[in-house]
């Protein structure tokens, strides 16, 4: 019998080590024909020299302090359309029943902190229509905001996608 647990735990010693190699061996390995992120020269030696540097591709539409956002969810769409700290808020309601009142509001993504979001004269927009909202907030750019989230009522739906 000591003879078989000897023979298990090598077995178990030999797998341990492959798979630290494997690992290893995956972690280090760098060829030219790597799939490399948008922006990358590729020719960088990995010293931090800055020849290694991910530049990120813009996502963002339309001129700077501008930004549009889009909540999507079935018989919902809501779209915001900023322009610097005020702009429209435009929901759909298909979802077969009224809506209450729409209201918001911003995290900020420097520092998380909530940002109370505005919405002029909400009214409930009943089923099968389309309503129009100015908004408005403060104390942040468009740069700083992290999430738009839709409040519709007091429930929370959500955040808005930025497009």
């Amino acid at each position: 019998m000591p003879d078989r647990m000897k023979t298990t735990h090598r077995g178990l010693l030999f797998v341990w080590i492959v798979v630290a190699v494997t690992l290893a061996a995956s972690c280090t390995k760098s060829t030219d024909t790597e799939p490399r992120a948008s922006g990358t020269t590729g020719s960088g030696t990995g010293t931090g020299n800055g020849s290694d540097t991910v530049t990120p591709e813009a996502t963002a539409t339309g001129p700077p302090g501008t930004a549009v956002y889009r909540y999507a969810n079935p018989g919902l769409l809501a779209t915001m359309s900023l322009d610097g700290d005020s702009g429209t808020l435009t929901i759909e309601n298909d979802t077969g029943g009224e809506l209450p009142p729409p209201g918001f509001y911003i995290l900020d993504a420097r520092t998380g902190d909530r940002v109370s979001g505005e919405v002029k004269d909400p009214t409930v927009i009943p089923n099968g229509q389309m309503k129009s909202f100015r908004v408005s907030f403060l104390g942040l750019g468009i740069k700083d905001i992290g999430l738009v989230i839709l409040l519709i009522g007091h429930d929370n739906y959500g955040a808005f996608a930025r497009q």
